[in-house]
């Protein structure tokens, strides 16, 4: 199958670690994801299974979701990035990227394009930055590369 590219926008919140585990949610209900029952496993009833239950962890790392259900953190934007993570985007590769601190959802008219390193990320990780509505936070787009 290979790795895939994902991403996916959500209503903006201040901690990005709980609009991750929102979005994951609304990924697992929607089903638009690689599920581990086609590979004769449980049925998948939360995201968190999939790094907790060690039934899946075969399959996470061999095929995976391909999917935001892929990674399982949000780490600071300074570290290094790490398997299984989300690395938000830095204020200085936003604005180098945009020409502003602001970007907004029009910025993003071609995703596959347009999102900061999309093309050169480790996979199984994933990144993350605020979209802006008339200067306010308005919404996070997390996006990444996972699958096998």
């Amino acid at each position: 199958m290979g790795a895939s590219s994902w991403w996916y926008v959500t209503r903006y919140q201040e901690d990005f670690g709980q609009a991750l585990r929102v979005l994951q949610d609304e990924v697992l209900a929607s089903g638009d994801f690689v599920d581990p029952a086609e590979w004769g496993m449980p049925v998948l009833r939360s995201p968190v299974d999939l790094f907790e239950n060690e039934i899946y962890w075969e399959f996470l790392g061999t095929c995976g979701t391909h999917s935001v259900l892929d990674v399982n953190r949000v780490i600071d934007a300074e570290a290094a990035p790490e398997l299984g993570a989300v690395l938000p985007v830095s204020a200085a590769e936003v604005v180098e990227r945009y020409g502003t601190d602001q970007p907004t959802r029009d910025d993003l008219a071609d995703p596959d394009e347009q999102l900061p390193m999309m093309d050169s990320m480790p996979k199984w990780s994933g990144s993350c930055m605020v979209l802006y509505a008339d200067g306010v936070p308005d919404e996070i787009v997390f996006w990444g590369v996972s699958g096998d």
